[in-house]
């Protein structure tokens, strides 16, 4: 079975939560969340960028934070209930990627790659009339964020770096095989039974998320609470299959990328989040951070890689206090 099959939920990236607080320290975050929720604006719209219609989510108003969702293949909906805090002071600015989640799938498949991604990008931002953009990347969404700051440094007013995924093949190599020594025996047996069947083939929607949901499971310090983490996400055929599509052709560039080369010509004000147990090497993410002159880098404890899902409390000062040295929670 191709490591890609399995590869694939690291990049997930997004839609998730995991408490490593107790009970009624999550029932107090969900309850905020859902309060948040019913307080803040949004506002959605689907236009047309290089060719494809690309769906794009607004919530809260303030100053804009553009929010890449991980993957690839994924959509923004694992992260919308994680930024409803945020909203409350910021405009935060999700979109689907091409080919991913509410974002036509294009005609001509050879344009799923980073250099299309990263001008698609820089479309939306023109769209959005945004200026000088922050930017904020989760997982795989972090290596597009980088490599569109390296090819337009001017367009850039901060940007954030969320658990980001291997900065090359090597560390990409290590990072599954941390994933496979955190996956039970069992769970593998599982994962590989319903992959190599005919609903999961057919891209059946219980047969889908249930693949989803064993092998993304590890990314969680809470093993059991991947099934929160998913629940805003919803699979049907065809996202499912784009989502398939999406991330096979994108491995095909990723093993190749070195996202070390060019991080010099990164200047803006740059804020890397990780969590203490993610699977992804803390190798890579520091070699970023050495890389990005004068970035910071803040390690969550008890945080693996969906921090605004795990310890939400934290991430969120974080990320406030880079956005708005003046703030303290």
């Amino acid at each position: 079975m191709k490591k890609v099959l399995f590869s694939l939920f690291l990049f997930t990236s997004a839609v998730l939560l995991t408490n490593c607080g107790t009970s009624e320290n999550k029932s107090d975050e969900t309850n905020s969340s859902t309060q948040a929720e019913s307080e803040v604006s949004i506002l959605e719209e689907s236009v047309e960028i290089n060719g494809v219609k690309h769906y794009i989510k607004k919530i809260g108003s303030g100053k804009p934070l553009l929010v890449l969702h991980g993957g690839p293949g994924l959509f923004h909906d694992y992260l919308t209930p994680h930024f409803q805090k945020l909203a409350k002071d910021y405009q935060i600015i999700f979109y689907d990627q091409r080919g991913c989640g509410r974002t036509e799938f294009p005609k001509d498949t050879t344009s799923i790659n980073i250099e299309a991604y990263v001008e698609d990008l820089d479309a939306i931002i023109a769209h959005l009339k945004l200026d000088k953009v922050t930017l904020l990347g989760h997982s795989w969404g972090s290596l597009l964020a980088m490599n569109y700051t390296k090819k337009y440094p001017q367009n850039l007013d901060r940007l954030i770096l969320v658990a980001p995924a291997p900065g090359n093949a090597n560390y990409f190599d290590e990072t599954f095989s941390n994933m496979q020594a955190k996956r039970s025996e069992e769970d593998t047996k599982i994962l590989v039974q319903t992959m190599m069947s005919a609903e999961f083939e057919n891209r059946d929607e219980k047969a889908f998320k249930k693949a989803i949901l064993i092998g993304d499971k590890v990314n969680l310090v809470n093993q059991e609470s991947v099934t929160e983490l998913y629940e805003p996400m919803n699979f049907d055929k065809t996202s499912a299959n784009n989502l398939m599509l999406v991330n096979s052709l994108l491995e095909r560039t990723y093993f190749n990328l070195n996202i070390v080369d060019g991080l010099n010509k990164i200047t803006c004000p740059t804020l890397i989040v990780t969590g203490d147990l993610d699977n992804v090497p803390f190798e890579s993410t520091q070699l970023i951070h050495d890389n990005i002159k004068g970035s910071k880098l803040e390690t969550i404890k008890k945080s693996s890689h969906y921090p605004f899902f795990e310890t939400p409390k934290e991430f969120n000062k974080i990320i406030k206090n880079f956005l708005d040295p003046e703030y303290e929670q």
